[in-house]
């Protein structure tokens, strides 16, 4: 048996004795027993007395103070049932005993039925839970208390909650039933069940707790022969008896005192002894009076606890019914029925026949006459008279009439005169904008611009705009059944009042730029030519040569551009990725798709820049059924597989593709391109590899109109390494949510479609992006300090793109010439 049962059977042992001794000295020190759950069952029910429900209340109050109550040692809950079950707090609600004493002197009892099964199984799938406190590994103990037989079934929960672990003690008090305490309680029953005569010796469970658990108990740990109660004193023990037991002269055995038996009791009527006392009670038809001794005779008659209809008469706990004059009892015994003239049909009234014991006369129901021969009626109808004002309609009735108003219209307070209901004027309508009133009914109807919804209450405003039923070239303003066109800052509205032109102050010659001006919708930067560098005044240009003037970190050698530099590395090797460093390098096999925005923001002349910018990258590739696949899809508000990654095995062949691609343009559904190329373009009909990297690049200039989050997340989760290139209006947060980490390797973005190529030469799509002896540097866009400085990088890279691609072209052709040659 744990520490805890040992502890709790201790207490329940103790529970049962008639008297108890005084505290001890030192009670304030806690028994540690072990950390435990432990919940209280409490029974208030209504046949717990309220004072009786103190002593209960007390009960529990000396338990715990007792315990090594904490959230690391014993955890207390507290449930109360009747009828219901209610938590009254937790096992986590308190940690500390001040806490749990109060939420136990706030308990309210229920005082209701006896449900104790339907407290068990609330206590077995709520109480001892995890979400309630409940902690693994830690005895689970419930102690019910109750005064009742439990008015549910109580054996198969209790046997449910003990198979789950639930140790269950049963304390029965008073009026409790043996049998259902044991169907209850844990086994063995002797450690389980206890059985307490009255409420006002249940709080003494917790006296003797301190001494019985802690230190050396030879009551525990001998064999002392008790009878009843054995208590131990350092080193030794002795044998006591329960309160009204005597301790018999062996020192160990217990007899009961019966002072009915001894004739030490001054009942009235019966004694009903217990051991050591008695109480008082009556024969049947009397009850006990207050002094608890006499007793008086329960006359039913007197308190009004019969159910006689007229006469009722008295005897001990009983009583008889009898009838008045001119009635008969009936066979209930209870009723009595009047001689009825009238019911019996022994009369010739017209309408009413009113009856008296052995007679009758004849009436006429309210708005009729008594006719002369005092039997027949005559209605008295006032709106066939004319003797009425009413506005509508009269509605007759013996004697009297009432106005009505005709549907729609209400009677006003003068109870004559009609007013039409209007429910548009009152309010009681739920139209939003137009309400139409008829009497007593109402339609609703919207102000011009707006249609009356399928509710037939609401408006929607008709959104040419949003139904895209508008040719602006970029703005469109709704209004009601109408709309204007805007441009975007930078640009004009054009006579047309759709389209626009962009402010363009270089064409115009409103610049004051030394070289170079690069327009932007009203406004610009100045450039300079390759070879030059802008000035602090933004507008002046100068020469430069970096390879002297930078520290360039070339590891073999630099070579100088105008305005700019490049690393080269000896015959044989190649650029490192630091593009400063040399070494070896293979490109990598990979399956490339790529995803481009055909939408209508796009423009054609952009959307060839774009198709040059694949083109771009697949020269970086090495494209063969063997080495690189490449695949590309276009979008725009639907999806369109332009080429699968099988279609074509060789750079030219997916070049020339990509240059038939004709435009879409239309919406900008980023979402659905990204479940598109997950679903299908890298599925093994398309040409995808197992063992195989794969790549996606989503290419697109504007927000997406619809959700990206999901497919951009199961990308990533197919092992697709996501790229992400956004120009002009691209949103900066959705290209960051495509793109795979790191960011800075996998996103690239740009203010101008012209600047894309120097993104495609930053890609780095394999291993080895370059497999050439000589790398182009080309400079970062995020770290050029403005945009003509930029636009001079990008110049000069240009030049050194034309060398470059010369020497791949030759290579290209060994290329060829080799496979040529295997097949």
């Amino acid at each position: 048996m744990s520490p805890l049962s040992v502890c709790v059977s201790l207490l329940l042992a103790l529970a049962a004795l008639a008297g108890a001794r005084p505290k001890a000295a030192g009670l304030e020190q806690k028994c540690k027993s072990g950390p435990v759950d432990l919940v209280f069952i409490i029974d208030s029910s209504r046949s717990v007395r309220p004072h009786e429900f103190e002593t209960m209340r007390k009960f529990m109050i000396d338990i715990i103070h007792t315990l090594d109550v904490g959230m690391n040692a014993t955890r207390v809950g507290v449930v109360q049932y009747s009828s219901q079950v209610k938590n009254e707090f937790s096992l986590k609600t308190y940690s500390k005993l001040q806490g749990m004493v109060k939420g136990i002197n706030e308990i309210i009892p229920l005082a209701q039925g006896t449900m104790t099964g339907l407290a068990i199984r609330y206590v077995m799938n709520n109480a001892f839970t995890a979400a309630e406190g409940d902690r693994p590994n830690v005895p689970n103990v419930a102690v019910i208390v109750t005064d009742g037989r439990p008015q549910d079934r109580v054996a198969e929960v209790a046997a449910e909650a003990r198979d789950k672990g639930i140790e269950i003690y049963a304390v029965g008090v008073a009026r409790a039933d043996v049998t259902s305490l044991r169907a209850v309680a844990s086994t063995p029953f002797e450690d389980h069940v206890f059985l307490v005569e009255s409420f006002d010796l249940i709080h003494q469970f917790g006296l003797q707790f301190q001494d019985k658990l802690c230190g050396m108990d030879l009551c525990l740990e001998s064999d002392h022969g008790c009878e009843q109660i054995c208590e131990s004193s350092p080193g030794s023990f002795h044998c006591l008896c329960r309160p009204g037991y005597t301790l018999n002269e062996d020192g160990k055995t217990c007899t009961a005192i019966d002072l009915c038996a001894e004739g030490k009791h001054d009942c009235g009527q019966i004694c009903i002894p217990s051991p050591g006392a008695f109480t008082c009670g009556c024969n049947s038809g009397f009850t006990l009076n207050n002094d608890k001794k006499t007793c008086t005779m329960i006359d039913l008659c007197a308190e009004g606890k019969h159910d006689c209809e007229q006469i009722c008469n008295a005897s001990p706990g009983a009583f008889t019914c009898d009838c008045n004059l001119g009635f008969t009892l009936n066979k209930d015994k209870k009723t009595c029925t009047m001689i009825d003239l009238c019911a019996e049909g022994k009369h010739d009234c017209e309408l009413i026949c009113i009856p008296s014991p052995g007679t009758f006369s004849c009436g006429c129901n309210s708005g009729f006459t008594l006719n002369n021969d005092k039997k027949t009626c005559t209605m008295i109808d006032l709106c066939a008279e004319g003797k009425h004002d009413c506005e509508q309609i009269c509605n007759a009735s013996p004697g009297a009439f009432i106005c009505n108003c005709y549907p729609g219209f209400t009677l006003n307070e003068d109870k004559k005169t009609c007013t039409m209901i209007d429910l548009c004027a009152e309010r009681k309508h739920d139209c939003e904008q137009i309400c139409n009133a008829s009497p007593g009914a109402f339609t609703c109807d919207c102000n011009p611009g707006f249609t009356l919804n399928e509710d037939k209450k609401t408006c929607t405003m008709i959104d040419l705009c949003a139904e895209g039923k508008h040719d602006c070239e970029q703005i469109c303003n709704a209004s009601p059944g109408a709309f204007t066109c805007d441009c975007n800052p930078g640009f004009t509205l054009n006579k047309d009042q759709k389209t626009c032109t962009m402010i363009d102050l270089c064409a115009e010659g409103k610049h004051d730029c030394d070289q170079i001006c690069i327009p932007s919708p009203g406004a610009i930067t100045c450039g300079c030519n390759a070879g030059f560098k802008l000035i602090d005044d933004k507008k002046s240009c100068t020469n430069i040569d970096l390879c002297n003037t930078v520290e360039h970190g070339c590891e073999h050698q630099c070579v100088s551009t105008p305005g700019s530099y490049y690393c080269v590395c000896p015959e044989g090797q190649q650029l490192a990725e630091d593009r400063k460093g040399c070494g070896t390098c293979r490109s990598a096999n990979i399956d490339l798709v790529f995803i481009i925005d055909g939408s209508k923001s796009v423009r054609p002349q952009n959307f060839e820049l774009v198709k040059q910018f694949v083109n771009q990258v697949v020269d970086s590739l090495d494209v063969s059924a063997d080495g690189t696949r490449v695949g590309l899809v276009q979008y725009s508000s639907r999806v369109r597989t332009e080429f699968s990654l099988n279609t074509h095995q060789t750079a030219d062949d997916i070049k020339k593709a990509v240059m038939n691609v004709s435009y879409m343009e239309k919406g900008t559904m980023t979402g659905l391109a990204l479940r598109h190329m997950v679903e299908n373009s890298f599925s093994e009909a398309e040409g995808a590899r197992k063992n195989v990297p794969r790549v996606g690049l989503v290419f697109t200039d504007g927000r997406s109109q619809d959700d990206i989050t999901e497919w951009a997340k199961k990308a990533k989760e197919a092992d697709i390494t996501m790229y992400a290139v956004g120009v002009g209006k691209a949103v900066e947060d959705e290209l960051r949510e495509i793109a795979s980490e790191p960011l800075e390797k996998h996103f690239f973005y740009t203010t101008d479609f012209t600047f894309i190529n120097q993104i495609a030469e930053n890609l780095k799509l394999n291993v080895c992006a370059e497999e050439s002896q000589g790398e182009i540097e080309v400079k970062d866009p995020c770290a050029c300090d403005s945009l003509v400085e930029f636009q001079q990088a990008t110049m000069t890279t240009l030049e050194q793109l034309t060398r470059k691609l010369a020497g791949m072209t030759a290579r290209l052709e060994d290329l060829e010439n080799q496979l040529l040659s295997r097949k």
